[in-house]
């Protein structure tokens, strides 16, 4: 399970490359339905219910089982806690870490327009809607950190930079014919070498450099055989933190057939900003012990800290088109289904790295990456919607939902599918064959309960469980990508369960919604930092040849994190 972690993590943020990875494709595609708090108070257990916005989402018809129109305004924040430990309380990274995150937000606005048509039978009425409905919420962080001396985030960078040549991890090069060498920006390197941004930076900021023919990280010695560590134990912290919102803006059309059956039609507009960080810093665990470090300018060079930083934003929208239908057979009972077609996406992106070194006695400047712009296109999955509720006459109902989506079919595309990008070869087709080899079928099972304890006064309750889209995972074997299957086990383990409660209050024409919602997620483990190996076989400089090392030599800190989340909403509307 600690692999499927770790390499997600590693390679969202490979700055190399395009960020196009299974693990995109799955974080856009998903959906964590927000919007009112009458909905979340339920579950989301709305398939088969309709008359609330935040149903219109789930099931276009929704809007046509009101009778009346009605406007909202649905504000809230979102609160994440991590609880960060080592996974080896042993080795490195030992510190208990509790870190929280808060986040204003306005998961639902809106406004249901509807028109009698003046028939006691056939159609009776149509609808029309202006929703913008919350589907994801990205509000996460954590921090670890704990006292290494085994290995350091430094010398994880010398490993990477391996095979390649000083003069171009430096930046330095020749003049043409005259002599002499010519700093040259970051944005202006030659391709072909496939150089990281966090090795370039970390040279030019003295996080690493060569010695005696070898990259060393400024924290370590040579151990010899290839082997570096640590001159002292370091104080070590890691950080990681997302943030944003994917909210749908949907048009919706809706027809109520004599009170019986109930079509309904939304024209999406998908929008998502994703915004991530990751940050890393070590400093000698005792400052008074840690030896000198020989510099040119000063033989004596105190190291005092350093510090790392990636970051990864993505914006994205989309349009998609989603029908629905809601039937009452007899009394009491209403079934409901919907389909929601694949979303076109446009998306943009930017990632960026930064390192700084300080050293007493030394000048050292900090190095940051120019912005590393993309864009793409993404299709994400067909969605499936049914449902069924039971209203037990003015007591209450009672609701079940079921929503599957198979995100073996997302797909990334663009019109240079075929071209090298950054020395790689096709790479929207191999990101491609890992969402086909990574990903499958997900599937959400939804349960609301609402009890009327007087003509104004509601209690409500709710439940969801999703299953993970995650069915296999990639990991590095002799320097070779292969795909391995979860066990029964470890998919169990990615399961997320989501638990909510809430109250609603009508006076006249107003009402008043309330609702909280606990959120699991799956535990994560994973490591800050990687070393890397390097096998110059059939190619000079290929970045390709590099892949993450499994020496047991660099065992490296693993970290567990826990999440939870907490979701507090107020909806404040009017029917008229």
């Amino acid at each position: 399970m600690k692999k499927i972690f770790a390499v997600t993590l590693g390679a969202l943020l490979a700055l190399t490359a395009s960020a196009q990875g299974w693990q995109d494709a799955l974080l856009f595609s998903e959906y964590e339905y927000g919007a009112t708090a009458r909905s979340m108070g339920l579950g989301n257990a709305l398939t088969a219910v309709g008359g609330d916005m935040g149903s219109l989402g789930i099931n276009p018809a929704g809007s046509a089982v009101a009778g009346y129109s009605q406007i909202q305004l649905t504000s809230g924040i979102s609160l994440s806690v991590a609880n960060v430990t080592s996974a080896d309380p042993d080795f490195a990274f030992g510190d208990n870490v509790r870190s929280n995150f808060t986040r204003f937000k306005v998961p639902s606005i809106g406004l249901v327009m509807g028109m009698d048509t003046g028939q006691k039978h056939g159609l009776k009425r149509i609808t029309f809607g202006f929703v913008s409905n919350s589907t994801s919420d990205y509000t996460s962080r954590m921090y670890a950190s704990g006292v290494n001396s085994t290995n350091s985030y430094s010398g994880s960078l010398a490993s990477r930079a391996m095979g390649y040549p000083e003069e171009a991890v430096s930046g330095y090069r020749q003049n043409g014919q005259t002599s002499g060498y010519t700093w040259w920006n970051l944005d202006d390197f030659d391709a072909t070498y496939n150089l990281p941004w966090d090795v370039m930076t970390a040279y030019r900021s003295g996080v690493i450099g060569m010695v005696n023919n070898q990259y060393l990280g400024l924290t370590d010695w040579d151990k010899g055989g290839g082997k570096t560590a640590p001159l002292a134990p370091l104080w070590q912290k890691y950080g990681f933190q997302s943030k944003g919102f994917k909210h749908d803006m949907l048009v919706n059309f809706g027809l109520n057939y004599s009170d019986t059956f109930y079509v309904g039609l939304n024209m999406g507009i998908s929008m998502f900003k994703y915004a991530q960080g990751e940050y890393w810093y070590e400093e000698p665990d005792d400052a008074s012990t840690f030896p000198a470090i020989a510099f040119s300018e000063n033989p004596n060079g105190r190291f005092q800290y350093l510090e790392g930083k990636q970051v990864f934003e993505a914006s994205g929208t989309g349009v998609y088109l989603k029908l629905g239908a809601l039937w009452r057979p007899f009394a009491g009972l209403r079934l409901g289904a919907a389909i929601q077609t694949p979303t076109l996406t446009g998306v943009e992106t930017r990632m960026a790295v930064y390192n700084y070194a300080q050293v007493s006695g030394v000048r050292l400047n900090s190095s940051t990456s120019p912005d590393w712009l993309d864009s793409y296109n993404l299709w994400t999955p067909w969605r499936f919607n049914a449902g069924l509720a039971y209203t037990f006459g003015r007591v209450g109902l009672l609701s079940v939902d079921w929503e599957g989506v198979n995100y073996r079919s997302c797909r990334f595309f663009r019109d240079d599918e075929d071209a090298v990008f950054n020395g790689q070869p096709q790479y929207i087709k191999d990101a491609n064959a890992d969402v086909k080899d990574v990903l499958g079928w997900s599937h959400m099972l939804r349960a609301g309960l609402e009890l009327n304890l007087t003509p104004a006064f509601a209690l409500r309750a709710g439940y969801g469980l999703t299953t993970s889209g995650i069915h296999n995972y990639l990991d590095w074997d002799n320097g070779q990508l292969k795909v391995y299957e979860l066990t029964a086990e470890e998919r169990a383990a990615l399961i997320k369960q989501q638990f909510s409660a809430g109250f609603g209050y009508k006076s006249g024409i107003y009402f008043v919604d309330f609702a909280v919602r606990y959120r699991t997620a799956p535990n994560q483990y994973f490591t800050p930092y990687q070393y890397y190996t390097y096998d110059a076989a059939g190619s000079t400089y290929a970045y390709t040849d590099k892949y993450v090392s499994d020496d047991p030599n660099y065992q490296l800190p693993e970290v567990t994190a826990t999440f939870k989340r907490f979701d507090a909403v107020l909806t404040l509307g009017m029917r008229f």
